[in-house]
């Protein structure tokens, strides 16, 4: 029922707060029954009324449970808002920390996280935890106040109050089998609606939008009755709660009138058993129905807490002394959970004013290598060097300023082309914006459009063509002035005239620098320094395209298979 986590993680204070102002607000109420029972028990024995004393007494309380009505509004807001904003803080702080590890999660699903399931969590935190603290100490403090006119009827009333928390106890049981996944159920039905949303264009090319309206429609229905069956739980549950309520309250009421009869009791203590009962009953009552919000509450902070306690990458402290020269892999093996060995023995060097190329078939480890190579990913057997240095001593700061990883799925804010370059160097001047523009002959295409570098982007640069916002996110990344260039498919999907572009900036760029270039077409890189032919996560062949060319029996065969595979599309 309560996480130990979310108040390692949120502030007590908020919530103690709540909880004196509803403990507070229950004495006024406490005292206010008292007066009513001392005047009529004045007028019924004396025959008279201190009109002074009741409606002092009544305004007194009147103006404290007001004050105390907007204190609890107030904490209420202060303690959800606090929660939202320490929540959203980590887990965005975590996003990052995590980057593209194996340990992130899909951005659909944090940002169900981080939206939905916090909401669900400050709910559970400001309604239902301070309801339940409160009934805890509010059934204490009327039994004390009822005790001391009777303590057998008082007792009775306690007993069947312990009879709701059995009930509450019992229903969670039996949700459990209903909640199994619910939060995770959720989730998914938001993971596939963004998936057939950003897929919408597929799906309508293809006609398959009917199909998939169909499988998301049953799979809303699926969660409609799950939710449905929930609720017809707590509503069931409610009315068990409301018969022991009513039922111990008319039987304290009872045992009250029998001792008054007997003269155990006086009329003031009968008249508070009567006008306390409800009250005794009334907060384990409101306990019962946030039942709901108190389930997804608890399913949203253990995916919370599960995802802000995954392993993150670890990094050193070192930096290098001089510039980045050379990267080596020794020895360099790696594996996904669960999935066996992906890269096997690698031994590779990378040379400052070397163009090397990776070319492979899909899944032949290309990608997992340089993510390796930009500690992206950990956990691997053998050792990467830069220089001299192993890269687990460097710098998370040294690692990410001489180093970029490009790949085709950068993106480009709906913002200015200019704020989108200045990603990369906040402090670059717009003659280093234009001459970055010009490396990759964007200049005379941004100079022709209407507010040129302050024209605004459409997201993720839909106003411009594939081969143009590939060069723009290029741009970008040369202008970040890092020693290591790695460019993971960028030529993928994009008009000849833009690839030839691309290329011959690499090439470009490798005279002062480490550039690694991925592609799955040898064409791509036939002038490369280096090549290295990745197979099955092994390096089946390495060398100039002329060495290979002659002594690997493998290069020939790929590259004879992808002449084939050029031709069949020109005939086609």
């Amino acid at each position: 029922m309560i996480d130990k986590r979310l108040f390692q993680l949120t502030a007590k204070k908020p919530l103690l707060l709540l909880v004196c102002y509803k403990l507070i607000n229950l004495l006024l109420s406490v005292l206010l029954w008292f007066l009513i029972a001392e005047t009529i028990d004045s007028y019924i024995q004396k025959g008279t009324i201190n009109p002074a004393v009741l409606l002092g007494g009544g305004l007194v309380v009147l103006f404290g449970k007001i004050c105390l009505s907007q204190l609890t509004d107030h904490a209420t807001y202060a303690a959800s808002t606090n929660l939202r904003l320490q929540l959203r803080e980590q887990v965005m702080a975590k996003a990052f920390r995590l980057g593209n590890s194996q340990a992130q999660i899909s951005a659909t699903r944090l940002s169900q996280y981080s939206v939905d399931g916090i909401e669900q969590l400050e709910i559970y935190y400001a309604r239902f935890l301070p309801q339940l603290f409160y009934c805890l100490a509010a059934s204490l403090v009327i039994f004390i106040v009822l005790a001391q006119f009777a303590w057998q009827p008082a007792l009775i009333l306690l007993i069947c109050l312990s009879i709701i928390p059995i009930v509450i106890m019992a229903v969670m049981k039996l949700a459990k089998r209903i909640l199994a996944g619910y939060w995770q159920n959720y989730t998914n039905l938001g993971v596939k609606f963004h998936e057939n949303l950003q897929g919408l264009s597929v799906l309508k090319a293809f006609n398959r939008d009917r199909a998939k309206q169909q499988e998301m429609a049953a799979d809303a229905e699926k969660f409609r009755r799950v939710t449905m069956s929930l609720l017809s739980m707590q509503l069931n549950s409610i009315t068990i709660m409301d018969i022991v309520s009513y039922s111990g309250a008319a039987l304290g009421i009872g045992l009250a009138l029998i001792a008054y009869q007997g003269e155990q009791l006086t009329l003031v203590g009968v008249l508070m058993f009567i006008l306390l009962s409800a009250e005794f009953f009334l907060p384990m009552r409101q306990l019962g129905s946030l039942f709901h919000v108190a389930m997804n509450g608890i399913s949203a902070c253990k995916n919370l807490f599960d995802y802000l306690e995954r392993p993150e990458i670890t990094y050193g402290s070192q930096q290098l002394t001089e510039e980045l020269t050379s990267i080596t892999a020794k020895n360099l093996s790696f594996g996904y959970q669960n999935q066996g060995s992906i890269l096997k023995n690698l031994q590779v060097t990378f040379k400052k004013g070397q163009f090397t190329g990776i070319v492979g078939k899909s899944g032949s480890g290309k990608s997992t290598f340089v993510q390796l190579l930009t500690h992206q990913l950990v956990d691997y057997q053998g050792e990467i060097l830069w220089n001299q240095q192993s890269l687990s001593n460097l710098s998370r700061a040294e690692i990410n300023q001489r180093g970029k990883l490009v790949n085709n799925h950068g993106y480009l804010y709906p913002i200015s082309l200019k704020e989108n370059l200045l990603l990369a160097k906040p402090t670059a001047t717009e003659a280093e914006l234009w001459r970055v523009l010009e490396k990759v002959q964007l200049r005379n295409f941004v100079e022709q459009l209407p507010q040129q570098l302050a024209e605004v982007l459409t997201e993720n640069g839909g106003n411009l063509s594939g081969g143009q916002r590939q060069r723009l996110l290029l741009a970008r990344a040369l202008l970040s002035e890092a020693e290591l260039f790695i460019f993971d498919e960028i030529t993928s999907g994009i008009d000849l005239a833009s690839e030839k572009i691309i290329l011959q900036v690499l090439t470009e760029l490798a005279k002062d620098r480490i550039v690694i270039f991925i592609s799955h077409r040898l064409y791509n890189i036939a002038h490369a320094d280096q090549i290295l032919v990745f197979e099955d996560g092994e390096l089946a062949a390495q060398g100039s395209a002329e060495e290979l060319a002659e002594k690997s029996a493998f290069y020939r065969d790929y590259f004879a298979e992808e002449k084939r595979q050029l031709e069949g599309v020109v005939i086609e």
